[in-house]
């Protein structure tokens, strides 16, 4: 199997160790030297050192520097630093109810007995994003998985591990043109099956919701609800698309009031719409309560239909959107596996998509024909 970059660094500091060139004790060239030495970016070269230091050969003191410590540790030493499995790092924006915490089950329960994971949140800060992933490397995990803040902004960090072939799967984005391995909901088609569906019912004026968030998955969905469009012959209307949600994202400062007034706001400046789709479970919430505010009913006067629902298991009686279900056990269950394909196979680059679920909720109602 052919070596990553920090992997051929590290045999050659290893070696030098190992002769005599580094001997115990002395002190190893500043990074930026290494960097050069070897023309490799700082996370190849942190790597390496990170292998060199749980292998016992280093240890990396802060603002001190780097010092050889040993030059031929004992096995004992090396084997009680290793994991009996791979330790994967798990980065999410967030997660609740409604997405993420069904697909962190997959991922846990799949992994049992097959790996170690850390997950941690960045809140779509991008910033965040690239801190933990520098965490991960300094911690020398084997793979990382990564549900990205942006798909537009694409973390520097996680190109070049990329362009190392280091084990890597995003989760639930697409990023098209890139060598990296994801596995998410067919979100286009997610799109176009739940625009259908309000065609089906004789809707001829619908709308969309989304927010302001940079990821692939929400263009996705606003794509098929074109492509739905396309399906029934009707003519597409610009203006019924709404991208203007920020209270739903992370770490937003905007009231969730001020979202729902922009959409009362929106439904008074379109009151030909009868149906809208609302591109998360939040926004459908919010729907509602602009609902309130204007004294329309759902569905009698508004269908409202979005995306994932949070299971209501013990709660028959409650309120069910009509809504698609993601595969979110399953997502996780496959991010795993493919990552851990990619330790033996780092050319096993794979991007999947997972069919979608339409499940009949209260929220939607057939239009009588004129």
């Amino acid at each position: 199997m052919k070596k990553l970059l920090y992997q051929k660094v590290y045999d050659q500091l290893k070696l030098a160790i190992q002769e005599g060139e580094l001997p115990v004790g002395a002190k190893l060239p500043a990074e930026k030297e290494l960097m050069a030495q070897f023309n490799v970016s700082s996370i190849t070269l942190k790597k390496a050192l990170e292998l060199l230091k749980k292998d016992g050969y280093i240890s990396r003191r802060p603002r001190v520097g780097t010092f050889v410590i040993n030059a031929s540790p004992s096995s004992e030493q090396v084997e009680t630093r290793m994991f009996d499995k791979p330790l994967f790092g798990c980065i999410m924006t967030n997660f609740d109810d409604t997405f993420g915490t069904i697909l962190l089950s997959g991922m846990l329960e799949h992994s049992n007995s097959k790996a170690h994971i850390i997950v941690k949140k960045s809140l779509g800060d991008t910033e965040r994003e690239e801190e933990i992933l520098q965490e991960f490397i300094e911690m020398n995990v084997a793979g990382i998985l990564i549900l990205p803040a942006s798909s537009k902004f694409i973390s520097p960090t996680l190109l070049e591990l990329a362009s190392q072939k280091f084990p890597l799967v995003v989760i639930d984005r697409t990023l098209e043109g890139l060598p990296i391995s994801s596995i998410s909901s067919d979100n286009t088609e997610a799109g176009r099956i739940i625009t259908e569906k309000l065609f089906e019912l004789g809707h001829k004026h619908i709308g969309i919701i989304t927010s302001t968030s940079p990821v692939s998955t929400l263009d996705s969905r606003v794509n098929g609800f074109i492509r739905g469009h396309a399906s029934f012959h009707t003519a597409f209307h610009s203006d019924y698309v709404f991208r203007e949600i920020e209270s739903v994202m992370p770490n937003s400062t905007v009231s969730i009031q001020t979202d729902i007034d922009k959409i009362a706001l929106f439904l008074q400046t379109h009151p030909e719409i009868t149906a809208l789709v609302a591109t998360e479970y939040n926004i459908a919430l919010l729907i509602k309560q602009a609902c309130l505010k204007l004294k329309k009913r759902i569905p009698e006067d508004l269908s409202v239909v979005c995306f994932d629902h949070p299971d209501n298991f013990f709660d028959a009686s409650a309120f069910r959107f009509t809504h698609i279900k993601q595969a979110q056990y399953k997502i996780g269950v496959k991010a795993v596996d493919m990552l851990l394909k990619q330790i033996n196979q780092p050319d096993a680059i794979k991007k999947e998509t997972l069919p979608p679920l339409l499940v009949k909720g209260d929220s939607v109602k057939a239009r009588k024909k004129n």
